[in-house]
């Protein structure tokens, strides 16, 4: 089996569409965690798979096309 790829995503969106955000980030199926956090940014994600292109993808489908969602920055972990 192969070594799983993370990336965490940041999303900024207004505070009254976190909670409609965080229920559908928790339907899918790469998505392992979900916070809301204060700040510009209102909610950071953890995304695995042990294919960087299913995450790249489902950022890109599904996440970035969620309601409400304003900006979204993604930080991609590298193992050494």
């Amino acid at each position: 089996m192969g070594r799983s790829s993370v990336a965490f995503v940041l999303i900024m969106c207004n505070s009254e569409s976190v909670e409609s955000i965080i229920k559908h980030l928790d339907e899918m199926d790469t998505v392992t965690e979900t916070a809301a956090v204060d700040g510009p940014w209102k909610i950071i994600t953890k995304l695995e798979s042990t294919d960087l292109d299913h995450i790249r993808e489902a950022i890109r489908w599904k996440l970035r096309k969620l309601d409400g969602i304003e900006s979204t920055l993604t930080l991609v972990e590298y193992m050494s």
